[in-house]
């Protein structure tokens, strides 16, 4: 069960930039941060997959420790544009999930690191 839902979570990096993270999942195991990737276009998806793996990688400092975060992608597949290059770049730095999969988006969200 999900405890808490925050959105459009403004998150310092360690470079100083706060970055828009679209949600910040509590739940009574882990906590979250989840980056939504959405585009209708090809031409488009690469810099969002950059910004996204820029904002990770600023950001992981936050995954360290007993009460780190968990930082999760979660990919709108409604659409054909993603590579799996795309999914290759963000999957280091995060928990890739699809849109058109929520149960595993759900255990994502609630499993124990």
């Amino acid at each position: 069960m999900i405890s808490e839902l925050a959105t459009k979570k403004w998150t310092p990096g360690r470079s100083g930039r706060a970055w828009a993270i679209d949600f910040h999942v509590r739940s009574p195991l882990r906590s979250s941060l989840v980056s939504v990737l959405k585009t209708s276009t090809r031409s488009s998806a690469r810099p969002i997959v950059e910004h996204t793996v820029a904002a990770w990688y600023d950001l992981n400092h936050l995954a360290a420790g007993p009460e780190g975060l968990s930082f999760i992608s979660l990919f709108d597949d409604t659409s054909d544009v993603w590579t799996d290059e795309d999914f290759k770049l963000v999957e280091p730095l995060s928990t890739i999930s699809r849109w058109s999969r929520p149960d595993e988006f759900v255990n994502i969200l609630t499993e124990v690191a």
